[in-house]
């Protein structure tokens, strides 16, 4: 795993082989009370990538892959 540290407003940029470029882009971090900080990440990437958080399970994942392919017909 690589780990990167970014500031608010800095952003990485994903090559994908065929060339798409994938942004993530930090937009905020905020302290909650005394816990740990808040962060929000900004994504852009083509509509045929698949963004999905990691606690959502695969078959919610799937249904919205399916619509993707629909919105490019």
């Amino acid at each position: 795993m690589l780990v990167i540290s970014r500031k608010a407003g800095e952003a990485l940029v994903l090559t994908c082989p065929s060339g798409e470029r994938i942004e993530v882009m930090v937009t905020d971090i905020r302290r909650v009370g005394t816990g740990r900080p808040y962060v929000k990440l900004g994504i852009e990437a083509p509509r045929a990538v698949l963004v999905r958080r990691d606690e959502l399970p695969e078959v919610y994942t799937e249904g919205h892959a399916n619509a993707a392919d629909r919105d490019h017909e």
